[in-house]
């Protein structure tokens, strides 16, 4: 296995730069020239034209964009925050401050695969089992791949944002400042034909104060397969803003499932574009775990590009108190013969928010589509508030679509069905919810996933008062009442 700090050890390519701790909302061509400082002249060039639509774009107004109406953008999101572009001095594989660093869930899982971390802003450790090398996978720091891979990072890393040609070429602010300014960078690639069984870990963690810009390119070839988990972690009492990019690309006949956990402490904000371009007869998993964070605006995107391509977009997340999620996955069938499932399920309790905006569009050529998408959300105490909006664009005649939404409290039958049969109260209540988040955490089932979100669940619903819980009688009181 071969282990890499880039940050202290011989192996880190990147040169120093000057650091400026400029704001996220007054960034220049100058701290952009600074930040890509050692880099190739075409990385830097598509930087500063990225640069240039930043600056001739303003910050969403959720009065004007439809797709930030639900989530106010500047009382959410503080982009006055300094852009975070070098981690703790203490940080490293060799140092003590490494032992600070929480675990991640890949790292539990004791396996012999690729980890990446990510911290501050920079990228500080690479572990890359000698098996994996030696078939032809990379991962590495992206500013490296972009001197060492230059070929597939010049094709692919900006492709399915402002770069490129496709559905991304028009994004916001929100995406651009990232295009122009990420900080530190984590690149997959698996050749084709090469099929890992053991997740790649890309571990983002959050110490200090201030804007954030990770980013992520996966490139698999065709024929290939992997499992990719991106997790989110953050110290307490840190204020910061997460503006982070994932793109994917998957060649024809190819496998990946995207695991993204948001694990953050309050004080976090986090904006995130998570978005695949599957390509003929790919399969593709994209599942998020969202337990984390003052705000989240998750956008888990996949533009299906080839025929015979299928998609499942699949969400659990549990809100409380203060937070607010805005969960907008996006799908797109440009390519004929192509399915997809979205299928999200949410509970919150406390003064919390969510907001589930699915969206499925069907180009006109995209002839035998097969598309659903539903979400289910379960308001455990007053003052929780669900906004579902499932949306369908369509342009072909020649589909099959459909969509819904549900949005209630626990059913009073469910309850008086367990405590008829001995189960106490408290554990009934626990067992409804467990239950409401079985389907989602089954069709995930991924290793050490659903342990990692039956932990969320179980630590919500243990801080909260189970007596407050909503209960909906209405239909045991008409059942009642039939017997009557």
């Amino acid at each position: 296995m071969t282990t890499s700090s880039l940050r202290s050890g011989p192996e880190k390519t990147v040169a120093p730069v000057d650091r400026v701790a400029v704001p996220l909302d007054a960034l220049t061509e100058d701290a952009v020239r600074s930040l890509a400082t050692g880099e190739p002249d075409w990385l830097v060039d598509r930087r500063l034209a990225a640069t240039k639509r930043y600056l001739d774009q303003s910050w969403p107004d959720s009065r004007k964009d439809e797709f930030w109406r639900s989530t106010p953008f500047a009382k959410r999101f503080d982009v006055s925050h300094p852009l975070v572009a070098e981690a703790p001095a203490a940080v490293g594989t060799d140092t003590e401050g490494d032992d600070a660093l929480p675990g991640s869930l890949v790292a539990s899982l004791e396996l012999s695969t690729a980890q990446v971390r990510i911290v501050d802003g920079e990228l500080v450790e690479v572990v890359v089992p000698t098996a994996l090398a030696e078939q032809g996978v990379v991962v590495t720091d992206l500013r490296t791949a972009a001197e060492e891979h230059a070929d597939l990072v010049r094709e692919h890393l900006g492709s399915l944002t402002t770069s490129g040609e496709g559905s991304g070429a028009d994004e916001d602010r929100t995406i651009t400042v990232n295009d122009a300014a990420w900080t530190a960078g984590a690149f997959v690639y698996v050749p084709a034909e090469v099929e890992l069984s053991d997740p790649i870990g890309v571990h983002v963690h959050v110490t200090r104060d201030g804007a954030h810009l990770p980013r992520v390119l996966a490139v698999l070839g065709h024929h290939a397969k992997a499992t990719i988990y991106l997790e989110h972690t953050s110290d307490e009492g840190v204020s910061a803003l997460v503006d982070e990019v994932v793109e994917v690309v998957a060649q024809d006949a190819s496998q990946v499932d995207l695991v993204s956990l948001h694990e953050w402490a309050d004080g976090i904000g986090h904006l995130s574009l998570q978005k695949i371009a599957a390509h003929r007869d790919t399969r593709v998993r994209h599942a998020a775990i969202v337990a984390g964070g003052s705000t989240v605006r998750l956008r888990p995107e996949c533009d299906l590009l080839g025929p015979g391509a299928d998609v499942r977009p699949l969400g659990m997340y549990y809100a409380d108190e203060g937070q607010w999620f805005d969960l907008q996955p996006y799908v797109r069938h440009i390519a004929p013969r192509a399915t997809s499932d979205v299928f999200y399920k949410g509970a919150l309790q406390g003064n919390s928010r969510t907001i589930f905006r699915g969206n499925i569009f069907v180009h006109k050529d995209a002839v035998g589509t097969a598309t659903d998408e539903n979400n289910k959300t379960l308001l455990l105490t007053e003052g929780a508030r669900a906004d579902a909006t499932p949306f369908l664009e369509i342009e072909c005649a020649d589909i099959t679509a459909g969509h819904g939404s549900a949005t209630g409290q626990l059913d009073a039958r469910h309850l008086f069905y367990l405590e008829s049969r001995g189960i106490p109260r408290p554990q009934a209540l626990r067992m409804l919810v467990h239950g409401f988040f079985g389907e989602i955490l089954r069709a995930i089932d991924l290793p050490g996933v659903e342990e990692r979100a039956l932990s969320h669940i179980e630590a919500e619903l243990a801080s909260t008062d189970l007596d407050n819980l909503g209960i909906n009688d209405a239909a045991l009181r008409g059942e009642l009442r039939g017997e009557l």
